[in-house]
């Protein structure tokens, strides 16, 4: 089927000829609209030749009375069941679902709490509004959201338990009951990263949606759920659109959407553009609302910001950066220059994300770097902080930037501490930068070995002349010991003579005690008669 390329020029009053009577306020720019099927706007025929425009308005026609014809089979095969209010148990007997309080309203459908009684499961029940039952493709349409979504089994997909009809033939879907807040009403309290975070998951249940062959078309803050423990739910799956038709199926042909969001094709009812690239175009918009504030599209009406969708005119924004630049891409307004599918613009996002957590680190080296004294510690740190920004993202000129001159600096304090090696190890020779330290490092260097060869000389000076004082003190000790043994030897044979001498003289001593004890005795006979009387 033929693209129809997209008219920048088309008026105000084409978009109303394609989207028929709506309210003029300026919030319903953020309600999903619709525009029922069944006719060939002039907007989404000005790309066809006549042939071809009256072939798609056949094609249109025959699938429109092929869906009418098959409807009533599509509602009578739906399984019945038996749903009622709490204080109304009593007058049904085998109760199904019994209904709890209202939970939400829409604009088509009406949500209640309730409890599944055969398992006593906590659900959430939608019923489509009675007002709608009699429009077939109303509750065509709402069958269809039961069906496709009920098909997509995703972590992050609203969980589809059952679709059916009640006694009362009210249309109803059981689906899975989640407390928590919508991410439009908690966006703006929340980090950057941790809205990216649930961007990404938000990303991961839309590309396997169309894994699927199922678009979303009506993605949007206010359609992402977020739990209380922490689970991220796409919603309203209402508008979902299955690519891949099956046999006896209807042919979706509705196009709708919510203004403020809305993909060009979108907005122009050019049907045969609507696939995945118009998710990623609503995907791109719920990113720029979360990060900038403010949705792609406004209009002082519906109509202004229908016409903004349709020819792309962007909200002016003052936060300019890379996630800016992301969503824009996303929302360009050729599909062929989008994201070429959801994972691309889901690597985009962490690629930012990296970059976001490089540039973190490159913040705390900086407040590292920046504290006085020159701490070896401060510098280390910042050297290994700004070296890992710069490993996630090798573009990061902060850091890299950083890297020099924390090396620079780091070397200046190594060679005031005379940490030379250190500080020559720090330095690039191919930067300019390092070229003046590292010449004084090296300078230096050279006057450190100076010093040291000058040291050697003396030392090996002195020590010659310590071996030489060495081996006089030797000799000297030597000399000395052989005079101590000859001075030894004599005073040993002078002790050996006084011995002698010694000897000698006691044996004249007692010679002449032993004379003159002869002598007495000899004598003694001539003195005894002169002894008295």
């Amino acid at each position: 089927m033929a693209r129809r390329k997209h008219n920048p020029k088309q008026s105000q009053t084409d978009i109303k000829d394609s989207w028929g009577e709506q309210k003029t306020t300026d919030s319903f720019a953020g309600k999903t609209v619709r525009r029922q099927s069944g006719a060939v706007s002039q907007t989404a025929s000005e790309g066809l030749s006549s042939a071809n425009a009256e072939k798609l308005l056949t094609s249109v026609q025959n699938d429109e009375k092929a869906a009418r014809s098959s409807f009533a089979r599509w509602f009578e095969d739906l399984p019945e069941y038996r749903v009622a209010f709490a204080k109304e148990e009593e007058t049904l007997s085998s109760l199904n679902f019994s209904l709890q309080k209202k939970l939400g309203e829409g604009g088509m459908g009406v949500v209640y709490s309730g409890v599944q009684k055969s398992i006593g499961r906590e659900i959430a029940i939608k019923f489509l509004k009675k007002e709608f039952l009699t429009e077939k493709d109303a509750a065509q349409r709402f069958i269809l959201e039961g069906q496709i979504t009920g098909r997509l089994d995703h972590p992050n997909i609203l969980p589809i338990f059952d679709l059916g009809r009640s006694q009362n033939g009210d249309l109803f879907i059981a689906m899975q009951k989640i407390s928590g807040k919508r991410w439009d009403q908690v966006f703006s309290q929340k980090r950057p990263k941790e809205n990216l975070e649930i961007f990404l998951r938000a990303c991961d249940a839309i590309a396997y949606a169309h894994s699927r062959g199922v678009i979303h078309r009506d993605l949007k803050p206010e359609n992402v759920m977020l739990g209380e423990f922490g689970e991220i739910i796409i919603t309203d799956w209402g508008l979902a659109l299955s690519l891949k038709q099956e046999e006896g199926s209807c042919v979706e042909q509705t196009q709708a959407g919510t203004p403020a969001y809305m993909a060009p094709e979108v907005a122009c009812c050019d049907l045969a553009s609507v696939d995945e690239r118009t998710d990623i175009y609503l995907l791109g918009a719920t990113l720029f609302e979360v990060w900038t504030g403010k949705a792609p599209h406004t209009g002082k009406d519906v109509y202004a910001c229908l016409e903004a969708a349709a020819r792309n005119i962007i909200q002016p924004v003052d936060k300019a950066d890379e996630i800016v630049e992301i969503a824009r891409k996303a929302m360009a307004t050729n599909p062929a220059d989008r994201y070429s599918s959801v994972i691309e613009l889901q690597k985009a996002v962490q690629e930012y994300l990296l970059h976001s957590e490089s540039l973190g680190l490159t913040r705390s080296a900086r407040v590292e770097f920046e504290k006085p004294g020159n701490s070896y510690s401060d510098l280390s740190r910042a050297l290994a902080l700004f070296e890992e920004a710069l490993k996630l993202w090798s573009e990061n000129l902060e850091a890299r930037k950083g890297v020099l001159q924390t090396r620079l600096r780091f070397a200046a304090a190594a060679l005031a501490r005379r940490d030379l090696n250190l500080g020559e190890s720090l330095l690039l020779p191919d930067c300019p930068e390092h070229q003046e330290v590292l010449a004084r490092i090296r300078q230096a260097q050279a006057e450190r070995k100076n010093r040291i060869r000058r040291l050697q000389v003396v030392s090996f000076v002195f020590m010659g002349f310590a071996i030489a004082v060495f081996f006089i003190i030797l000799n000297i000790k030597s000399r000395l010991e052989t005079e101590r043994d000859l001075a030894m030897t004599s005073f040993k044979a002078l002790n050996l003579e006084k011995t002698s001498l010694l000897a000698g003289h006691d044996a004249v001593m007692n010679e002449l005690t032993a004379l003159k004890a002869e002598k007495d005795q000899l004598l003694r006979p001539f003195f005894q008669p002169l002894q008295p009387r």
